[in-house]
């Protein structure tokens, strides 16, 4: 087990270290085919804390950007209260399969206009933010992976790599604290701390973040935020998928 969750989350890692995000949905998937799923997203938290950190440090550039993490931070915060309420009530299988849905349309518009090379008025920023974090906070609370969300919104306005990089692993670090605080705070939970996943997890976090930080020097921009464009979208087949599955 110890060299599965070693690899499982090495290769998620590598891709959130390219792009920003993706290891949740990715070592999620692989690793729910060895362990509980409560094992597996309450134990992943502690290293998506880890490897966020870093990400946040390699690709600090002098500007920490408050104003868009704050807004971003702030709305997710509600947000999230809104979807964990609305997890008891929702049907989960409807939600998979409407969020995936949208999200495969909202990466193939963002690729479209990166094609077309097409910007949002900057006017927009903050409530688009403040929408953006509403949203991502909602779809956090009830199925996690709100990444692609915030992805297609820092595509619009970060048009560097590497601030696009600090401020989505900054946001993801505050809604990682937010998510360990919760499982901390209930004894029930506790227990599903693993170390299988936890002690070879965090060596491959590091390694994978590294090593995906470093494929990402090699792309230009454009070749980057597109590839962020079709990662969303995949990521949307992604959820659809799962949710058809769903009984």
């Amino acid at each position: 087990m110890i060299f599965i969750s070693f690899f499982a989350v090495l290769i998620g890692w590598i891709i959130q270290g390219l792009i920003g995000l993706g290891s949740g949905i990715i070592s999620t998937a692989i690793l729910l085919f060895f362990f509980e799923a409560k094992t597996v997203v309450v134990s992943l938290s502690l290293l998506a804390l880890v490897g966020t950190v870093y990400l946040s440090i390699s690709n600090y550039r002098g500007n920490l950007f408050l104003k868009d993490i704050f807004v971003l931070a702030v709305f997710s915060f509600l947000g999230a209260g809104i979807g964990s309420y609305l997890l008891k009530v929702a049907n989960q299988k409807i939600v998979e399969e409407v969020f995936g849905l949208v999200i495969i349309f909202t990466g193939l518009y963002d690729l479209f206009l990166k094609n077309k090379n097409i910007k949002f008025p900057k006017s927009l920023k903050i409530p688009f933010g403040a929408l953006t974090g509403f949203l991502g906070g909602i779809i956090s609370g009830l199925i996690g992976g709100a990444g692609p969300l915030y992805a297609f919104y820092l595509n619009q306005y970060f048009h560097s790599k590497e601030d696009f990089k600090f401020v989505i692993s900054f946001i993801f670090v505050i809604l990682n604290v937010e998510r360990i605080v919760f499982y901390l705070s209930y004894p029930d939970l506790i227990e599903f701390f693993s170390s299988e996943i936890i002690i070879p997890g965090l060596l491959a976090t590091v390694l994978g973040a590294y090593l995906g930080n470093m494929f990402t020097k090699g792309l230009s921009t454009d070749s980057f935020k597109k590839l962020v464009s079709l990662s969303i979208t995949l990521f949307g087949v992604y959820f659809l998928i799962k949710g058809l599955s769903l009984p």
